[in-house]
């Protein structure tokens, strides 16, 4: 997203909070204290970074733990192949499965 309709959108309010205020600083703040007490907030209030953090351990205490999953896996061909690759190179290296070898010599009699 582009910055710049959000900093004229930003201006726009600005100027309307402004022309309602009369431009006057001191009638803009107590708008927002009389808007403010009739919109108190609801929800708890954290008045130190102390509380947050304790409201938080408290809360993942709280919470169970969640369940171990597969992780997320993108399919992608181009790797799908590297890994055919490497499986069928891997097969082609791996010495004959019963540990026996020909040779075309016969045996040493000593």
């Amino acid at each position: 997203m582009k910055a710049e309709p959000i900093l004229q959108e930003l201006e726009a309010v600005k100027e309307r909070l402004a022309t309602q205020a009369d431009g006057d600083t001191q009638r803009f703040l107590e708008q927002i204290d009389a808007w403010l007490a009739e919109h108190p907030h609801a929800g708890p209030v954290v008045n130190s970074l102390e509380e947050l953090q304790a409201r938080i351990h408290a809360r993942e205490a709280a919470e169970p733990a969640p369940l171990p999953g597969e992780p997320y896996k993108v399919y992608d061909p181009i790797i799908a192949e590297v890994h055919r690759i490497r499986e069928q190179l891997a097969r082609e290296r791996e010495p004959a499965s019963s540990g026996l070898a020909l040779k075309d010599e016969p045996p040493r009699q000593e």
